[in-house]
């Protein structure tokens, strides 16, 4: 009887156990670890497997698109303007597509070689180096320093954690929000949900 009950309590304590691990495996928190060993190996396979980068680029799009529009204000719009942004829109539609594959090229290329803004010039190349040339005059990840995991959220198969990170440059903290879905055994980036809010912090720090 008691080597029953003796057993019985190993059985518990390996099952316990286990299930503490793979609590631990399947978290957010613990698919972020592996996003930044994927990054910092140049593995590309892994960074998709941690990142829906389509969707995150497009929304990010999105997101810039209604900063620059001013259509996340508060403010009243006059039907001048609110034409305006109807015309704007429809020329987003056509240059998106366009657009979204530019960013994710360079996005791949930083990824595989470490390099933030490639060197070409010719065509579609030059564009992009234009673009993240524009983007890093303003915002440059490489001067970002992540601190720690501010908050970790979870609804409905999805995670919102709150990334806090110092920017040596600016000297100031800030957090970057991702939303995260459930894959089943672990956890995938499909939007960074507050880059309209990371602008205006930026924009506030030049002025201030």
């Amino acid at each position: 009887m008691k080597k029953f009950l003796l057993g019985l309590f190993l059985f518990f304590i390996v099952i316990v156990t286990v299930m503490i691990a793979w609590g631990i495996i399947a978290s957010p928190q613990y698919s972020l670890k592996q996003l930044k060993k994927a990054i910092s190996r140049n593995d590309l396979q892994a960074y998709d497997k941690y990142v829906d980068l389509d969707r995150t680029v497009d929304y990010a799009i999105d997101q810039i698109w209604q900063y620059f529009t001013g259509t996340t204000s508060e403010n009243k719009k006059n039907p001048w303007q609110e034409i305006g942004n109807e015309i704007g829109y429809s020329l987003l539609s056509v240059a998106k597509p366009n657009l979204k594959e530019v960013i994710k090229k360079e996005v791949y290329s930083y990824i595989t070689t470490g390099d933030l803004g490639r060197r070409n010039t010719k065509g579609e190349d030059r564009l992009s180096s234009l673009l993240f040339k524009k983007v890093t005059e303003k915002i440059n990840p490489e001067d970002w320093e992540f601190k720690s995991i501010n908050y970790v959220k979870r609804k409905e198969g999805m995670a919102f954690l709150g990334l806090t990170y110092y920017d040596q440059a600016k000297d100031a903290n800030f957090i970057v929000e991702v939303k995260m879905r459930n894959m089943k055994g672990y956890w995938q980036i499909i939007e960074i949900t507050n880059i309209t809010q990371l602008l205006n912090i930026f924009y506030n720090i030049e002025i201030s």
